[in-house]
């Protein structure tokens, strides 16, 4: 099974959904909400040209842009949706073994400073317990 067919189920397994309704004509929202959602994510996880994408799922490669456009609008002003969606983007992230470097640089930096703040600590409750004032 390659990169994009594991998206699609994940997909389908988030918004409850079937592959063949995935695969569908359907105009119903959530179906289109989850297309919209793995259309998004095929983009932004795996940075496929829109073309490669349109090609993948038969549609025209305006609708692939339309729907990633309409995705970062709704993840602005659906609560519900944002939620939706970033549950779909961890499940695949985990299902691909993906790892975001953002958040692994911020985790990082995050370790890195609590050496520093626990060596700093202990320098100071060794002067302290010393009467090194």
């Amino acid at each position: 099974m390659n990169k994009l067919d594991k998206i699609v189920e994940t997909a389908c397994y988030v918004g409850n959904i079937s592959v063949n309704e995935f695969k569908s004509k359907s105009r119903q929202r959530h179906i289109i909400d989850t297309k919209r959602m793995a259309y998004s994510i095929v983009r932004d996880v795996l940075d496929i040209p829109y073309q490669k994408i349109a090609k993948h799922f038969k549609v025209d490669h305006a609708t692939i842009i339309h729907h990633c456009k309409l995705n970062r609008q709704l993840l602005e002003t659906d609560s519900y949706y944002f939620k939706k969606y970033n549950t779909m983007l961890e499940l695949v992230k985990s299902d691909l073994n993906l790892v975001d470097v953002h958040e692994l640089t911020n985790l990082i930096q995050r370790l890195n400073t609590n050496k520093l703040i626990k060596s700093k600590l202990k320098q100071q409750l060794t002067k302290f317990y010393n009467n090194e004032n």
